[in-house]
């Protein structure tokens, strides 16, 4: 291989894998969507066409929900914030909603009518946008969903979170109140443990262990953070989005052949599942070595979802394990390409 080759392919792959390392990228989140900075301006067209226009200076408070049509957490994020809307009388004039989602195909969770933006019960606005090449969130450096954001009636953010926990609608609710100037008689730095003790269902269960095993593999735990995982996956064995998350946290630290075991089986609904489960099936056969059949999957997941910056990184991989050191700069520059929305 030609020193120059040797060269670029180094520098593609070093910044790659800075930019897909978990801690780093959730670190450009954080910084590009702050608590206590002002909202950015922005522009965006609802599923109707209509215009939202969002400026500072306008009195209103706003919250931002970035969701995945296909996503159960998803699913449960938009019927809790309905429910919380509802609850929100006489504050239409003072309150902003915008939600994103990536499939214009399938909003009926979040509203009714998806040819037009509607009030719900209190009167309030639900702007939907189809974010579909993921323009928003990569304003607002969104790396996962649900992702909600909530700044108040000065622009300035107030709460940013993602995922769906026990907690969401508490915390959810509280800061909205915070945000508009509502009297509760919950603080809202407090409203994270309300429900902690009274909810005791299986959903919730799954939830605190993978958010333990989240914190675990944050402090370098891996081995317990495994046992977490294996402790969820045991609570709910047929939930394939439980199954994908699993294989995914999985192959991030390096457990391919274990990631492997927990997918065998999973029947996937929806080319987002399917490209998902494609994703994590080239992504362990990559670390495995089995790089034909890696490849294969890969190439699949991508043209499922030509989005997946991820998928591109992997497939540089094996290319790079190949020697096709041609196919590798290009593999990778795609993946940069979708790391920075170029």
């Amino acid at each position: 291989m030609a020193p120059k080759y040797k060269t670029v392919v180094y520098l593609f792959t070093t910044l790659l894998f800075s930019l897909f390392l978990p801690g780093r990228v959730a670190n450009c989140a954080e910084r590009r969507i702050a608590i206590g900075n002002k909202l950015p301006e922005f522009s965006v067209s609802d599923v109707s066409g209509k215009l939202f226009d969002y400026k500072h200076g306008n009195g209103k408070a706003l919250i931002a929900v970035f969701l995945s049509s296909q996503q159960k957490q998803s699913a449960q994020a938009a019927t809790d914030i309905k429910r919380i809307l509802s609850k929100l009388r006489g504050q239409a004039q003072r309150l902003s909603v915008v939600v994103a989602v990536d499939d214009p195909n399938n909003q009926t969770f979040i509203r009714s009518d998806p040819n037009d933006s509607e009030p719900n019960e209190s009167g309030i606005v639900v702007n939907v946008i189809a974010d579909t090449e993921y323009k928003l969130w990569g304003k607002f450096g969104i790396i996962a969903t649900p992702t909600v954001i909530i700044s108040d009636t000065n622009d300035t953010v107030l709460w940013v979170k993602a995922g769906h926990g026990y907690d969401f609608a508490p915390v959810v609710q509280a800061r909205l109140n915070q945000a508009l100037g509502v009297a509760q008689e919950i603080d809202p730095n407090e409203a994270s443990h309300v429900r902690t003790v009274t909810n005791a269902t299986t959903a919730a269960r799954v939830i605190r262990h993978l958010q333990m095993a989240k914190m675990l593999q944050e402090k370098g735990r891996i081995e317990s953070a495994i046992t977490q995982m294996k402790k969820a996956r045991e609570l709910d064995p047929n939930s394939v989005e439980l199954a994908l998350e699993i294989g995914n946290f999985l192959c991030s630290i390096g457990q391919g052949k274990s990631a492997l075991e927990i997918i065998e089986g999973v029947q996937t609904r929806g080319y987002i599942e399917k490209s998902k489960l494609l994703l994590i099936t080239g992504w362990a056969n990559q670390q495995m070595g089995n790089f034909e059949e890696s490849e294969k999957s890969l190439l699949e997941a991508i043209r499922l979802n030509p989005k997946s910056g991820r998928a591109f990184f992997e497939l540089g991989q094996v290319h790079q394990a190949k020697g096709e050191m041609g196919k590798a700069m290009f593999t990778y520059y795609r993946a940069l390409t979708l790391v920075f929305d170029r």
